[in-house]
């Protein structure tokens, strides 16, 4: 009889009337953990999510959300613009996480306590392999997060020569090291370290095994090889160690890396995981990738290796596309500079982005200058412009759960605030992204890179409001680090 008058006075109108620090009202609610789908207001109370009900809630503030889409905040798993202004172009682009984990940080401390107290987003990174290179190979430190996705030119040697047994070692012991000291997994760049061998790719494998921490890799350069299909097999190449060893693997943007054997690569990916290997993967919205000029991208023969030329090379700064003595100029004077490379189909991005078991990733690069590519201003805007509205390439739902929860339980295992992110429940964190679906749309170009996101209304992280019309808030910095934990070990 109890429980059945608790059930009555709980369907009476202001039953357990409350109000609470923040609602928002009259939106879209969409998760696409749960699959919810309706008109429902939140409340939220400090951090968290506390009710989402079709009734009237009381709010100390009150965002009106009537014509909006109501989400979690968009989780970006590959953002290495890991400071103030990449953040500020992100938050606008409605992501409320983003984590470094291909180029990664080491030591991991200092890159924590560089964003703590000023992040308008959450931030975390990998052990960096680049890093751990150049502190074993060259004896150098990295500086905090500095390696850049490996590609710093500071010393050649930690990243062309190859690392001895007793080396090897060293450089699994650093990595280990900081995955203890909070770093989300492991972060390997090996086309930016042509000098690493697969031994020492295997023996990182066999470490992450051990940890539960998952590898997140950028494969290795393309081979010299008339044979067709190289790019499946430097995918097979961590795909075997993966398979071997138990690791937990994230392919980072597979559309780039096998640009026509990218059909082939999904598949591989999908059947992987039909079989039970802990395999993902990512992808950004865009036809050109980015890197540094200075990188062992462009070492000899890279013309060969990628079919591309000097044209279709484009320097952010200008807008130009590149000759051989502009390339050589640049490269000589400014190699720590990022360069857009245009080498992607369109018919290949618009099957990987409609692809549902491959999630979305900017793969942002700093901004270091005027611009570098568009993709960390515009990616997840342009998913939900361009390829759920104007090209229907993609259904609504299933875009938001490739920015959401599938990044989330990537992470979710090694970190278990991740549990709380990438979805609208009840104790879950409240970051939320609210849009207006008719008008969100990138913004960001290649000659103009530098330009937020439209249509992101409002935007909350940690239950913080960081964006609010349209605007970000003025000194919110609730944005926390997103750290590993030694409890899967």
């Amino acid at each position: 009889m109890l429980a059945a008058a608790i059930a009555a006075l709980a369907t009476t109108p202001g039953a357990f009337a409350k109000t609470y620090d923040i609602v928002i009202a009259g939106g879209r609610v969409m998760d696409p953990a749960s699959g919810r789908d309706e008109i429902a207001n939140i409340g939220i109370d400090g951090r968290r999510i506390a009710i989402i009900s079709t009734e009237k809630l009381d709010g100390r503030r009150v965002l009106d959300a009537r014509g909006m889409v109501v989400a979690p905040g968009f989780v970006d798993l590959h953002a290495h613009g890991q400071d103030p202004k990449g953040q500020y172009f992100q938050v606008l682009d409605g992501v409320t996480t983003a984590i470094d984990a291909e180029g990664g940080a080491m030591p991991i401390a200092p890159f924590v306590a560089a964003l703590s107290g000023k992040a308008l987003i959450n931030f975390g990174a990998t052990a960096s392999h680049q890093c751990a290179r150049m502190e074993v190979i060259a004896a150098a430190p990295c500086r905090g997060h500095a390696a850049i996705n490996g590609e710093t030119v500071a010393d050649r040697k930690a990243y062309t020569a190859p690392a001895t047994p007793e080396q090897q070692r060293a450089i699994v012991a650093a990595l280990d090291r900081e995955v203890a000291a909070g770093a989300l997994g492991y972060g390997l760049g090996i086309e930016y370290t042509p000098g690493a061998g697969r031994s020492e790719i295997y023996d990182i494998f066999k470490a992450a095994a051990v940890t539960r921490a998952p590898v997140f890799v950028h494969v290795r350069s393309r081979p010299l090889d008339p044979a067709p299909g190289v790019p499946i097999a430097v995918v097979q190449e961590v795909l075997a160690d993966a398979a071997v060893t138990g690791a937990p693997l994230q392919i980072v943007h597979l559309h780039s890396t096998g640009l026509g054997d990218t059909p082939t690569l999904i598949d591989i990916v999908k059947r992987a995981r039909a079989r039970g290997l802990d395999v993902t993967s990512e992808a950004y919205p865009y036809t050109a990738g980015s890197t540094l000029i200075g990188s062992e991208f462009f070492r000899d023969g890279w013309r060969e290796r990628s079919g591309i030329d000097y044209g279709d090379l484009q320097w952010p700064a200008t807008g130009e596309r590149l000759t051989a003595e502009s390339f050589a100029r640049y490269r000589r004077e400014q190699p720590n500079a990022a360069v857009v490379v245009h080498m992607i189909p369109e018919k290949v991005v618009d099957m990987i982005i409609a692809e549902p078991e491959i999630s979305i990733a900017s793969d942002g690069m700093p901004w270091r200058t005027s611009g570098e590519h568009p993709r960390g201003a515009g990616s997840f805007a342009r998913v939900l412009g361009r390829y759920v509205r104007e090209k229907q390439t993609l259904d609504l739902m299933t875009a938001l759960k490739k920015m959401t929860i599938m990044p989330a339980e990537r992470l979710a295992a090694v970190s278990p605030q991740m549990a709380r992110k990438g979805r609208i429940s009840v104790d879950a964190d409240a970051d939320i992204t609210i849009f207006d679906p008719r008008t969100v749309i990138d913004a960001a170009t290649f000659e103009t890179p530098m330009q937020p996101s439209r249509g992101i209304r409002h935007v909350l992280v940690n239950g913080k409001p960081v964006v609010r019309d349209g605007k970000l808030v003025a000194g919110a910095f609730p944005g926390e680090a997103i750290l590993g934990t030694t409890s899967a070990r």
